[in-house]
């Protein structure tokens, strides 16, 4: 007995290194854009088993860094089987590492050759040409490179996997036999989990479906690549339940919940992005058109939450630069879906204006809708005037020492057109103070002096107040500039000629034709 056992350790060592070799060979002649290597082979004769160390997988085109790496690979015969007279064995990963670089994944995307034809599975089965039952990932990671993403990397760790029944044993057609379960962790805090079942073997791909949880992902590592989109973020985590499907023949995610807790973005254009702002317009238009009402896709969100968050744009082509937020921000959407035959999203928001004032809004929209489909109802009070100066000297080259801002308006556009009102308040308005101009030229302080008599001319003197109502109304159709671009165009120039009205420098009337929209309520004073 002694002796076998020495004979069988003997053979395994001895075929170990011509194994190895083999393997690798093997491996690679069935792989399409990339190469496997092997650092070592540990066969096990006697109970038909092989375990493979230090497995490297590169992509041809960008070998540095590598796209993976495993510690182990871990074939073993399922004995069991044998007795049904079927051939079966399980397939331990142990410590996988994959890293991918955004060259990487520009080379897969673009290649002409699709996933399912990069020969992984043929690589598999020709080491092992035994069909797997189950496959198991211990301790797995996932790790995207870049040079902005070195100080905090966006990476799942801990990964946790188990599929099992995976050569799918008595599957009906168009069933997922195959019980997934996946969980890790995902930023270092956040944690993810996926529980479901699969059909490894359909075609032309694999097919899925199970439940997903998010929770408590922090988004700051976002940061780096939303800053292509000229997003800012510096907080926030997002949780998330829901299920998902994939299959050849559709493609269904169906989030229960979406939520975003203590969530700081902002939208942020300069000179450097002037360029590419339109660029990313269209392809924002671009995806959500393919996305409208596709056949063979669902998107559906049942609530969308933030809690706690801040909101804001950031100007810095102008001058003075300036930025505009809402702060303290707590938002529910509801029912938000690609699809038309979904119905119509609603939604409610509170929050505080420029960090003083306090806002609140709710409408509805259709966001399958075009032209657009929207209305909204918005109350903001009491916002303070001197939060608001950068943006006053950009667009009406004035600042102001004093005031609170107030703002209410009923809007709906639909159907090619914008109908509805602005109504501005401004209220203990004090524009020139000695202090805060003392180091402006002569003419500009006898300018500040001269606006301030004029808005005293212009306030209710039982209330101190300044308002006016800017009716809006007027086509959204633009066919050089497009129709978010002409409802911008519209409310801008009519908030810009109701902030101070009738005193500030005379701002170019909306091209919009003018008519009459539905009644605000009546003014104060």
């Amino acid at each position: 007995m002694l002796f076998l056992a020495l004979a069988i350790a003997f053979t395994d060592a001895l075929i170990a290194g011509p194994l190895r070799a083999w393997a690798e060979r093997v491996a690679n002649s069935k792989l399409n854009g990339y190469t496997v290597r092997i650092g070592q082979a540990r066969p096990h004769i006697w109970r038909l088993a092989l375990e493979l160390d230090n497995v490297v997988l590169a992509q041809n085109t960008h070998p540095d860094p590598p796209v993976a790496d495993f510690q182990a690979l871990k074939f073993s015969l399922l004995w069991a089987e044998l007795i049904h007279f079927r051939m079966a064995g399980n397939l331990t990963i142990e410590r996988p590492a994959l890293h991918i670089n955004l060259a990487q994944i520009s080379e897969a995307a673009h290649s002409q050759v699709s996933l399912k034809d990069r020969g992984w599975q043929s690589a598999v089965e020709s080491i092992y040409p035994i069909k797997l039952d189950q496959v198991k990932v211990q301790e797995g990671s996932l790790l995207y490179l870049s040079e902005d993403t070195t100080r905090k990397p966006i990476q799942l760790t801990k990964v946790f996997m188990v599929a099992k029944n995976v050569r799918n044993i008595a599957a009906a057609k168009d069933t997922y036999p195959s019980p997934v379960m996946l969980e890790g962790v995902l930023f270092d805090t956040g944690k993810i989990w996926f529980k479901g079942e699969a059909d490894f073997l359909r075609k032309p791909h694999a097919a899925a479906r199970g439940e997903l949880r998010l929770d408590q992902v922090p988004l700051d590592r976002l940061d780096p690549l939303a800053q292509d989109y000229q997003l800012k973020t510096t907080g926030g985590d997002l949780s998330v339940k829901g299920t998902l499907e994939y299959t050849p023949e559709t493609q269904t995610a169906h989030f229960k919940e979406v939520l975003f807790e203590n969530l700081k973005v902002d939208y942020v254009t300069s000179k450097a992005t002037k360029g590419i702002e339109k660029e990313h317009g269209k392809q924002v238009l671009k995806l959500a058109k393919r996305l409208r009402n596709a056949p063979r896709l669902l998107l559906k969100v049942d609530t969308l939450r933030l809690t706690n968050s801040q909101i804001g744009f950031e100007n810095r082509v102008s001058k003075p630069p300036y930025r505009l937020f809402l702060s303290k921000v707590n938002l529910d959407l509801e029912n938000l879906s690609n699809q038309a035959s979904e119905g119509r999203s609603n939604y409610r928001v509170q929050g505080a204006f420029m960090g003083s004032g306090s806002a609140a809004a709710s409408g509805g929209f259709r966001s399958t809708a075009s032209p657009v489909d929207l209305d909204i109802h918005l109350k903001m009070d009491d916002a303070k005037l001197t939060s608001l100066n950068g943006f006053l000297r950009s667009y009406a080259g004035v600042d102001v020492a004093d005031g609170q801002f107030s703002l209410f308006t009923e809007l709906t556009i639909k159907k090619g057109r914008v109908e509805g009102y602005l109504k501005p308040l401004i209220k203990n308005l004090k524009i020139y103070d000695r202090e805060k101009d003392k180091g402006k030229r002569f003419g500009k302080r006898v300018e500040m002096h001269v606006l301030q008599f004029l808005a005293n001319l212009f306030k209710n003197h039982t209330t101190k107040d300044v308002a006016t109502v800017i009716r809006i109304s007027g086509a959204t159709g633009d066919p050089k500039a497009g129709e978010w671009e002409a409802i911008r165009k519209l409310l801008g120039n009519g908030l810009m000629r109701g902030i101070l009205p009738g005193f500030l420098e005379k701002i170019k009337r909306p091209e919009a034709q003018q008519s009459k929209p539905p009644e605000p309520p009546p003014q104060k004073g």
